[in-house]
């Protein structure tokens, strides 16, 4: 019988626990095994081994710089996730986030084809700019804080609703009341989960993405 199964520790956890074990020796493949591991809960839209995944992650120290993102299954939660999760297999639109560590600010990057698309879905969000061949917005603050679900746990928690921003907040994109949520699975790939704050006050789960250093970098 395998440690893993006789300490009795679930599936998710254990392949975590051998990815940190290779990391050091093998960074590298580490990586990219983690995000295929990450991408493969997502095709099964296992949420309850995401749960796990996020529980066991570690409090980051980065992300800094472009991260490539990864939406990991569906959305869920609000009604609206039911338009949305048709609309994402057809074109995700989200390319990923860029993070500035030392000024504690970053945004989202979107395929171009946002341009024309979020202005109609935000209901007017004028925020969006061309970087390239992406289109960037939706900026935010960042820093390490206690999770507004889990108060023992310490994530990077991004703040979408800083004034200045101007991020939308209508009901078919209520980003200004979303707070994303980020741990390190291993170095270089990071899992995040989304946290809508309802009308009420009540703190809903409503996706999980995932962020990786671009392939190349660290080699």
């Amino acid at each position: 019988m395998s440690v893993h199964l006789e300490r009795n520790i679930s599936a998710p956890r254990a392949m975590l626990e051998e990815l940190r074990d290779r990391a050091v020796a093998h960074p590298v493949s580490v990586r990219a095994a983690a995000w295929d591991y990450l991408a493969g809960l997502g095709a099964r839209n296992d949420r309850d081994a995401l749960a796990e995944m996020f529980a066991a992650g570690a409090a980051p120290q980065g992300p800094d710089g472009k991260m490539e993102g990864l939406i990991v299954g569906k959305l869920f939660g609000i009604p609206e996730a039911h338009l949305a999760n048709p609309l994402m297999r057809i074109e995700p639109t989200w390319r990923g986030k860029t993070f500035d560590l030392e000024r504690g600010i970053g945004w989202n990057r979107l395929a171009p084809l946002a341009r024309f698309v979020m202005p109609i879905i935000t209901a007017g969000y004028l925020g969006l700019r061309r970087a390239g061949s992406e289109m960037e917005g939706f900026d935010f603050a960042h820093a390490l804080a206690a999770s507004w679900i889990e108060p023992d746990k310490t994530v990077r928690a991004l703040d979408y609703g800083v004034p200045e921003y101007r991020n939308p907040s209508i009901r078919t994109f209520p980003i200004a009341r979303t707070r994303d949520e980020v741990v390190e699975v291993v170095p270089g790939v990071y899992l995040g989960r989304a946290l809508l704050r309802m009308y009420n006050g009540e703190i809903r789960l409503i996706a999980y993405f995932a962020l990786r250093e671009p392939i190349g970098s660290h080699l």
